[in-house]
């Protein structure tokens, strides 16, 4: 050997061992608790005095039943000294007891020996790897008994066993293995890699893989009972972190909202371009279907990342897919579980604001106006309120969110049938009393083998979710609470929303942002119905081992209803003192009269619903099968059809004549107090043939193929059908008999290459139409008659957008518990559909219809590391996720006149374009030495002033610096801005306790904090304009000179530098700590597992980016919430 191998490999037992020594000195206490000393006095006296001078010299605690020993029995030679193994041994002499030891307790209990009449003695072995290392930390208990130990740092173990005794030894990562004890007086015994990570099936495209014999880039995780405690209601929040390339926002805490997912970089600058693919039970599904389901209700989830797995979705797939598998019965008695979990929010991270007093004197600052400036009256008016902070209007409406989740699923069966049933509940009470959210959960799976050779699946499932919104933030359409709650935040410190008794006050503005908190201005609610049937049937063909067919038809029926009830309400005005009105009086006493709303033009009444249907058809031919154990073969060939129809109507009353009352009936029935309307009915359809075929030679030479032909109602006849091939390879060389390497135990690498497509470009835009529009008058007695006019301009040509993806990977497992993960891809777009840029004459009334022209090309990185380990009854786990990407565009048409900054070929869809900061002017001298080094410098029309902001002037129409700063001095602030993306998890579980914690961020990311120069001065305004802004009492603030919304600004509507900073940052997206009950308890009469949990979501958020919470889009956005849960997981 050389000596540079030699080197290599001590090195490697030297690290190997040093990785477990942490975790051994976790469990040294109990694990040798047996070679602690003890000297015991006295003679003469009953076992069970000796038992307690050894509790307390020990610290331990022996345990034993009265029937198995007598505790009575008087000790006549007293071992003197010697560690407490000797010791007992000893004391139990002529019994037939045996003590073993096990955390902290020392187990006496009678000898359970299969042989009888032979006696125990000292049984001493090493536990070794196959390439001869020893395994720290390794179980070795004597069969049917608690008797057992665990290995030391060289492998060796000693225990007492009777001679025929079997020996379980087990170690995490290595297969279980059984010995017996014989005559001889050491044993040597080499535990075997276990396969079971390597076995596990992974559903990729319509055939499942073993892990280990994935071609393309798969990740894929189990959703375990330890899910189950987080507090979401939103399953994309159980991928936080776990998957490199896996993208998840972390949502806000507006009840129901769902997270923003994405599969790598994009390679489109469209807006919601390259959306993820989600399959459910094998059939398409969308990201509001993958959202709505229950942990409880999902087996696993696959994410196929490049193109060679992805494509086998073809035309919906170059945004990625998620492919999830429910859970399903298993053969034996029906087993139950049930959890409650409760948890309570808290606000984290928005910018913080001025108080009253400060808003007070930030308003005299800016204000020009004399006589509209707070007085000294006004100023210790608000001084007296709130301690100086003012009314705090949020405060004044806030309620403590909160989230009940019940989940309840049985599953069992027998050898022909079996069953899963599952049923959820989650309760969201958001922070204000209108704003709720309701979900509710059915699942029903049925397997039945009808013969040995005909399998049966029949699936059904149910969601139902019932979302309330104020009537305020739902009567403009979009239902996001964002207004209401900024609003809440910033508004005037001296306006009090309820008078003393409670009664809604007037603010001198269209509507009081109280009302919408106890509903006076009405309600909005929501609610979705989706139920989905789905039928499979599978026959073995008897002539063709491994051939078998399969027909699978799934349908769903989906309704969403709008329920809308507004109003307007009536408002009191009070006293109001000083010189501009500001002091405000509450008291009821003081109303001197009442003021209606006019947020609503008329009050109305409202229904929507939609109805939409989808259902899909496929037939499958497969085969699999193994020849000479060597060349195993999997296959499927199949055809999809799918078709959706949608549907809508509304209608809706204004004006109530009598009373006003949120019914149809008491509304105004008066035509033109009525109105109603729909959307065009629409179906949808597309059809595919799809072929997927997989072949290994020996689990070591690996080769994958697919296509999908579809056909897309989107494009005219003969661009209607796409083709989209992939093909991908890999390489098992850990299988190889040259590959030598003992430390890695397994490694492949793979290659991949794939062609995806996306035909979400909007239907018919190749077919000719016509449209209303204007109106004329005709024939003698002149009439008036609506028009008709040609719609837009149709391109036949219109077809697939298209990527051509490349992968390439490594996966490694190695030094016996750790795994690695590498992947580098490129994505290659063309045929991007997009409008033109050209330039059409006026007299042209008609626009130029998008074509399929552009091209971009996207790259990045995906790596995971982890890490798994076990010492006795302790077993941990670390697993970190890291992700890079980044894009280019290569080809985007421009006008012919743009300047070089807005051309965008070669440029990425984050760069960030702004002008050249160059400083604050702080001083008399820096403003006169830069107006006579910039004699013509102006920007917005203005000279600079002190405290300004101040541009470099770098070009001008003519191309030179002009000294006018405009669009012509733009300059790229970054090239690309795309974070590292990263998540780290840890955990692990001894003697029923289980922690599991889950820390996920970004890296290198520039975001703008220019939100907090918005806002007027008369509202509260981000503190730091108070104290940190220049003036000429602090000139070296960090912010520049504040003016009045009412004044043309330096900053308030520019991007540069000044205002970008980064936001690396790590979240603690949840922590959980559960703790299984003892078992062999009373209530296992009842229960088979009892299992407490508490966890947090969004706990910490540590940052760079200081001014609010990175994930937020501005300071002032709805809040991401802190919660804190507590529950309770029975099984019986």
């Amino acid at each position: 050997m050389k000596l540079t191998n030699l080197i290599l490999e001590e090195s490697r037992k030297k690290f190997s061992r040093l990785l477990c020594v942490t975790a051994l000195s976790t469990c040294s206490l109990f694990a040798y608790a047996q070679q602690q000393p003890v000297r015991l006095t006295g003679s003469n006296i009953p076992l069970k005095s000796v038992f307690k001078q050894i509790e307390k010299q020990t610290k331990l605690f022996i345990d034993y039943k009265s029937q198995d020993i007598d505790d009575s029995r008087v000790i006549r030679n007293m071992p003197e000294k010697g560690t407490v193994q000797e010791v007992l041994v000893k004391l139990l002499d002529g019994t037939d007891c045996v003590a073993t030891y096990s955390n902290g307790h020392i187990i006496i209990r009678k000898q359970v020996d299969t042989q009888s009449g032979k006696k125990s003695k000292m049984v001493k072995g090493t536990i070794l790897d196959a390439t001869g290392e020893p395994i720290i930390g390794a179980n070795v208990v004597v069969k049917g008994t608690a008797n057992g130990t665990i290995t030391d740092i060289d492998g060796n173990f000693s225990l007492d066993a009777p001679e025929g005794a079997i020996l379980q030894v087990s170690y995490i990562g290595y297969a279980d293995q059984e010995v017996k004890v014989g005559k001889q007086k050491i044993l040597s015994i080499v535990l075997r890699e276990d396969s079971k990570a390597l076995e596990e099936v992974v559903v990729v495209g319509y055939l499942s893989q073993k892990k280990a014999s994935l071609t393309g880039a798969v990740a894929s995780m189990k959703v375990g009972e330890n899910l189950n405690t987080i507090s979401t209601t939103s399953a994309g929040n159980l991928l936080a972190g776990k998957m490199a390339g896996v993208n998840i926002g972390t949502a806000s805490g507006i009840p129901g909202n769902n997270p923003d997912i994405s599969i790598r970089t994009v390679s489109s600058w469209k807006d919601n371009a390259q959306p993820v693919t989600y399959v459910i039970d094998g059939v398409v599904r969308d990201a509001t279907d993958f959202n709505n389901l229950s942990s409880n209700e999902i087996e696993s989830i696959s994410v196929l990342k490049d193109a060679a797995s992805a494509a086998i979705y073809g035309s919906r797939s170059s945004g990625g897919v998620i492919i999830v598998t429910t859970k399903k019965g298993k053969e034996g008695k029906p087993t139950i579980n049930y959890s409650y979990g409760f948890s309570i929010d808290s606000r984290t991270g928005n910018q913080d604001l001025t108080d009253g007093v400060q808003t007070a004197l930030l308003y005299n600052r800016v204000c020009s106006n004399p006589s509209q400036k707070w007085t000294q009256e006004e100023i210790d008016h608000i001084a007296s309120i709130n301690g100086g902070y003012g009314y705090n209007q949020l405060d004044a409406v806030w309620q403590d969110p909160t989230t009940q989740t019940h989940n309840l699923s049985v599953s069992g069966g027998s050898g022909k049938i079996q069953y899963f049933g599952a049923a959820s509940y989650v309760k969201q009470q958001g922070f204000l009393k209108p704003m709720t959210y309701d979900k509710y959960n059915v699942r029903l799976n049925v397997t039945a083998d009808v013969t040995d050779d005909l399998e049966v699946y029949v699936g059904f499932s149910m969601n139902n979710t019932k979302t309330g919104r104020t009537a305020t933030d739902g009567n403009d359409g979009n239902s996001y609470p964002n207004d209401t709650y900024q609003k809440l935040r910033i508004w005037q410190p001296e306006q009090p929303v309820f008078t003393d008794s409670g009664k809604l006050m007037d603010y001198g503005w269209s509507g009081n942002v109280g009302a919408r908190v106890r509903g006076d201005d009405g309600y909005h609610h929501e609610k979705f119905l989706k139920s989905t049937g789905t039928f499979k049937a599978t026959y073995k063909l008897p002539f063709l081992k491994g051939l078998s067919v399969s027909m699978q038809y799934s349908k769903s029926w989906i309704n969403n209803w709008i329920n809308g009830f507004y109003t307007n309400y009536d408002m009191m005005l009070t006293k109001k003192s000083g010189a501009n009105s500001r002091i405000i009086s509450t008291r009821d006493e003081d109303i001197v009269g009442v003021k209606r709303s006019t947020w609503f033009t008329k009050d109305y009444i409202k229904k929507v619903s939609d109805w939409d249907e989808n259902q899909q058809l496929n037939f499958y031919l497969n085969y699999s099968n193994v020849f000479n154990k060597l060349h195993r073969v999997d296959a499927v060939l199949l055809t999809e059809w799918y078709e959706g129809t949608t549907d809508q109507v509304y209608g809706g009353r204004e004006s109530f004549p009598l009373y006003t009352y949120d019914q149809f009936w008491a509304a105004s029935d008066t035509r033109a107090d009525t109105y109603g309307g729909g959307d065009a009915a629409t179906r949808n359809g597309r059809m595919s043939y799809v072929g997927q075929f997989n072949y290994a030679y020996a689990d070591k030479y690996l080769l994958s193929f697919s296509f999908r032909e579809d056909g897309s109602m989107n494009f005219a006849p003969s661009q209607r059908w796409g083709f989209f091939p992939a093909g991908s390879a890999a390489w098992v060389l850990s299988e190889e008999n040259f590959f030598n390497k003992k430390w890695i135990q397994f490694m492949k690498i793979r290659g991949s290459v794939g062609l995806t497509g996306d035909d979400s470009v909007g239907g018919w835009q190749w077919q000719e139409s016509y449209k209303q529009d204007g109106s004329a008058y005709f024939g003698e007695e002149p009439s008036k008659s609506l028009g008709l006019t040609y719609g837009s301009v149709v391109n036949p040509d219109l077809t697939w957008e298209k990527a051509l993806s490349y992968d390439v990977g490594l996966d490694m497992n190695f030094l016996n518990n750790w795994h690695f993960t590498f992947d580098y891809w490129f994505r290659k777009s063309y045929d991007i559909l997009d409008n033109r840029k050209a330039t059409l004459p006026t007299t042209y009334s008609r626009d130029l219809p998008a074509e399929n022209y552009g091209k971009m090309n996207a790259q990045g990185i995906d790596v995971e590391l982890g890490y798994r380990g076990q010492s006795k009854d302790f077993t941990y786990f670390a697993n970190a996720t890291l992700s890079y990407g980044w894009n280019e565009i290569t080809y985007k048409d421009y006008a012919e006149n743009a300047q070089w900054i807005d051309i965008p070929i070669g440029t990425s869809t984050t760069r960030l374009v702004g002008y050249d900061f160059d400083k604050i002017i702080r001083t008399q001298e820096e403003l006169d030495a830069f107006n006579a080094a910039n004699p013509d410098y102006t920007f917005n029309g203005m000279k600079p002033q002190l405290g300004d902001i101040v541009y470099k002037d770098h070009s001008g129409p003519d191309g030179v610096a002009d000294g006018v700063i405009d669009d012509w001095d733009r300059v790229v602030l970054r090239d690309k801005n795309f974070p590292v993306v990263y998540g780290l998890n840890l955990g692990g579980s001894w003697r029923g306790l289980s922690l599991d914690m889950m820390f996920a961020g970004e890296l290198g990311l520039y975001k703008s904090y220019r939100s907090i120069a918005g806002n007027v001065e008369w509202n509260r305004m981000y503190a730091g304009w108070y104290d940190d802004s220049w003036t000429e009492d602090n000139p070296d603030a960090s912010l520049p000179r504040m003016v009045s919304a009412n004044v043309t600004s330096t900053y308030r509507d520019t991007d540069s530098q000044f205002w970008y900073k980064k936001t690396n940052f790590m979240r603690l997206k949840y922590i959980t700590l559960s703790y299984d009950l003892p078992k062999n308890q009373f209530y296992n009469k009842f229960f088979d597992n009892i299992r407490l949990f508490v966890s947090g979501t969004n706990l910490f958020c540590w940052s760079s980016f200081k001014y609010y919470d990175p994930e937020l889009g501005g300071g002032n956005d709805y809040p991401i919430m802190r919660s804190f849960n507590f529950g309770i997981d029975v099984k019986f």
